[in-house]
C-alpha cells in the first residue's frame, strides 16, 4: 500500500517529475521519452496517461483529455505510485533527470547577449574574445535601435577579430549578425548573401547550420515565399534544435500558418513556443511573437485577445526601443482598429508612430504610416489632411526607391570593406608566418653549423667523412632556403610577381651557393681528415708506449 499523501513530499516529487518532462520533451523523441518515463513510474497503468496528462498541460498550459482535473492531482497520482519503500533507484532516475534539466536551462542561455552596459565593458578590454563578445551585443543594440552606421563599425571590428584568432563560430556570428542587420534594413538580397557565407563555416557544427537555416526561413517568411521557408525549416528540423532555436523554429512554423490564413495552426505553434522552457532573450524576436500571435487571434476571429496582443507588443516595442517594430506593430493595429470603427484611437495612434518613424529617420516607416493616415482622414472627410498624407505617402515612396539605391551602394562598399580587413588580415598572418619560418630557418642553420664546428675541432671524436658530406648538404639546403625566405618579398617586388623572373634570380642566387657549398665541403673534408690522421697516430703512439713500458717491466 502506498503510504499516506504528504504535500511537502509531492511537491519534491512534482518538481521532480516536472523537470524530467520537461527535458524529455525538449531533448527526446516522444517514445524514449515515454520508455524512460515507464521506468522511473514503477509497473502501473496510469503511468501512461499521468505522463500524457503532464505532458499537455507543460505544452499547451492546459490539460487534455485526462482522467483527473488538475495536474497537481495529476502528479499526485503519480507520486502515490512511484513513492515505494524500495523506490531508491527510480527516486535516483528522477532526481538525475531534474540534474540535468537545471543543467539545460544553464547552460544554454550562456550562448545569449549580455547586456549593452556589461558589453561596453567588454568593448575596452584587450582579450580578443572579451571584446568580441562585447561588440556582438553592441552590434545588436544598434542595429535593432536603427543605428545602422554604428552597427557597420561593431561588424568591421568582429570580422577582423574573427580573422585573426580563425575562429569559424566567431565568422558565423558576424555573418549572422550582418545578415540580421540587412533584414531590419529590408535589404533582403544581402541578408540571405550574408546568411549564406555564414554557412560555409558551419561544417563542424550541425546546430549552427541549422540556427542560419531558420533565418533564411525568417528572410523567405518575410517576403511571402513560404514554401521556400518551409524547406529551411525542415532542414533545421532534421538537424534537430533545442533552446533558443527551438523557439524559434517552433515560432516561424506558426507565422507561415498566418500567412497561409490558418489562424488555427498558427495559435498552436505559438502556445507551444510560449511553454517551452527556454525561449529566447531576443527583443526583435520577442516583439514579433507578440505581434504575430495578436494577428492569430484576429484572424480566429476573437478581438479581444487581438487587441490585448496588439497592445502588449506596442507597450513592449516602445519599452525597449525598436523603431521598426514600433511602426510595423502599429501598422497592424492601426488596421484593426480601422476595420472595428475605432478611427481616433487609430489617428493617436498612427501620430505617434509618425514621430517615430521620423525620428529615427525610416522613410519607409514614414511612407506607411502616412498611407495609414491617409485612411483614416478619408474616413472622416478631412480634404486638406488627405492631400497632405497622400503627398507626403507619394514623396517618401520616392525617397524610398532613392534610398534603395543609395543603401544598395553602401552595402556593396561595406562588402568591399570586408574583403580588404580579410586581405590585410592574410597579409599580416602571411608577414608573421614567413618572420616564424625565418627563424626555424636560421635555428636549423645555427643547429647544423655548430655540430660541424664540432666535429672540426674535437680532438677525440673519430668521424666518416660522410657524415660531413651529408651535413654539409643539409646545411646547404637549409641556407638556401633561409635566403629564399629573407628575400621573396624584396624578390617579389622587383620582379612584379612575375614566375619566370623569380625562377631566373633563385637559379642565380643557387649558381654562387653551390660552388661555395664545394669549397666548403672540400675544405671541411680536408680538415677531417687531417684531423682523423692526427687522432690515430696519437692513438698509436699511445698504444706503443704502454707496449714498451710493458716489456721494460
Amino acid at each position: 500500500m502506498p503510504e499516506k499523501y504528504n504535500r511537502k513530499k509531492f511537491l519534491g516529487a512534482f518538481g521532480s517529475a516536472t523537470a524530467g518532462a520537461l527535458l524529455l520533451n525538449t531533448i527526446l523523441p516522444s517514445s524514449p521519452a515515454q520508455a524512460q518515463v515507464n521506468s522511473i513510474l514503477p509497473g502501473h497503468p496510469a503511468s501512461e496517461y499521468l505522463f500524457a496528462d503532464g505532458l499537455t498541460y507543460l505544452n499547451t498550459g492546459t490539460l487534455g483529455p485526462c482522467r483527473t482535473d488538475t495536474i497537481e492531482e495529476s502528479y499526485m497520482e503519480a507520486y502515490k505510485h512511484t513513492n515505494h519503500p524500495n523506490d531508491r533507484k527510480k527516486l535516483g532516475k528522477t532526481l538525475l533527470l531534474s540534474f540535468c534539466f537545471v543543467f539545460l536551462i544553464l547552460r544554454v542561455p550562456a550562448q545569449t547577449y549580455i547586456n549593452v552596459d556589461s558589453a561596453r565593458k567588454l568593448v575596452s578590454r584587450s582579450s580578443p574574445e572579451e571584446r568580441f563578445k562585447g561588440l556582438r551585443t553592441m552590434d545588436r543594440y544598434y542595429y535593432s535601435t536603427g543605428k545602422f552606421d554604428s552597427s557597420e563599425r561593431c561588424e568591421k571590428e568582429m570580422f577582423s577579430i574573427a580573422r585573426e584568432l580563425k575562429r569559424d563560430s566567431m565568422m558565423v556570428i558576424v555573418y549572422r549578425a550582418i545578415g540580421n542587420k540587412y533584414v531590419i534594413k529590408t535589404d533582403y538580397n544581402f541578408g540571405i548573401l550574408n546568411y549564406s557565407k555564414g554557412l560555409q563555416y558551419t561544417s563542424p557544427n550541425e546546430q549552427r547550420r541549422g540556427g542560419l537555416y531558420l533565418n533564411l526561413a525568417y528572410v523567405y517568411i518575410k517576403t511571402g515565399n513560404t514554401q521556400v521557408a518551409q524547406d529551411y525549416i525542415n532542414k533545421a528540423n532534421e538537424i534537430g534544435q533545442v533552446g533558443e532555436g527551438l523557439y524559434f523554429e517552433t515560432m516561424l512554423s506558426g507565422l507561415i500558418y498566418n500567412i497561409l490564413n490558418k489562424p488555427d495552426s498558427a495559435l498552436f505553434y505559438f502556445r507551444q513556443a510560449e511553454n517551452l522552457p527556454v525561449k529566447s532573450n531576443d527583443a526583435l524576436l520577442q516583439s514579433v511573437f507578440q505581434l504575430q500571435t495578436g494577428r492569430a487571434y484576429e484572424l480566429s476571429g476573437d478581438p479581444e485577445l487581438a487587441e490585448t496582443y496588439y497592445k502588449k507588443t506596442m507597450t513592449f516595442c516602445k519599452d525597449k526601443y525598436l523603431p521598426s517594430s514600433i511602426i510595423q506593430t502599429g501598422n497592424v493595429y492601426c488596421n484593426f482598429l480601422m476595420k472595428n470603427g475605432k478611427y481616433e484611437q487609430a489617428r493617436q495612434i498612427a501620430l505617434e508612430d509618425m514621430i517615430v518613424a521620423k525620428n529615427a529617420s525610416i522613410n519607409d516607416g514614414i511612407s506607411t504610416v502616412a498611407e495609414v493616415l491617409r485612411k483614416i482622414y478619408v474616413q472622416k472627410g478631412d480634404k486638406d489632411s488627405i492631400i497632405y498624407y497622400a503627398q507626403l505617402q507619394m514623396d517618401y515612396k520616392d525617397s524610398v526607391s532613392n534610398q534603395k539605391k543609395i543603401s544598395e551602394f553602401q552595402n556593396l562598399t561595406f562588402s568591399q570593406q570586408l574583403r580588404d580587413i580579410d586581405d590585410q588580415t592574410r597579409a599580416r598572418q602571411t608577414e608573421s608566418n614567413r618572420k616564424q619560418n625565418l627563424q626555424f630557418a636560421l635555428i636549423a642553420v645555427g643547429i647544423i653549423g655548430f655540430i660541424i664546428i664540432y666535429l672540426l675541432l674535437s680532438r677525440s671524436v673519430i668521424t666518416n667523412t660522410r657524415i660531413i658530406g651529408f651535413l654539409s648538404v643539409v646545411a646547404l639546403l637549409m641556407v638556401f632556403e633561409f635566403i629564399n625566405l629573407a628575400l621573396h618579398p624584396f624578390l617579389e617586388r622587383i620582379t612584379h610577381h612575375s614566375p619566370l623572373l623569380m625562377l631566373l634570380l633563385l637559379v642565380c642566387i643557387a649558381a654562387l651557393l653551390v660552388p661555395l657549398h664545394h669549397r666548403l665541403e672540400k675544405w671541411a673534408t680536408h680538415k677531417l681528415v687531417e684531423k682523423n690522421k692526427k687522432i690515430r697516430l696519437a692513438a698509436a703512439r699511445k698504444t706503443i708506449q704502454q707496449l714498451e713500458n710493458n716489456q721494460v717491466s
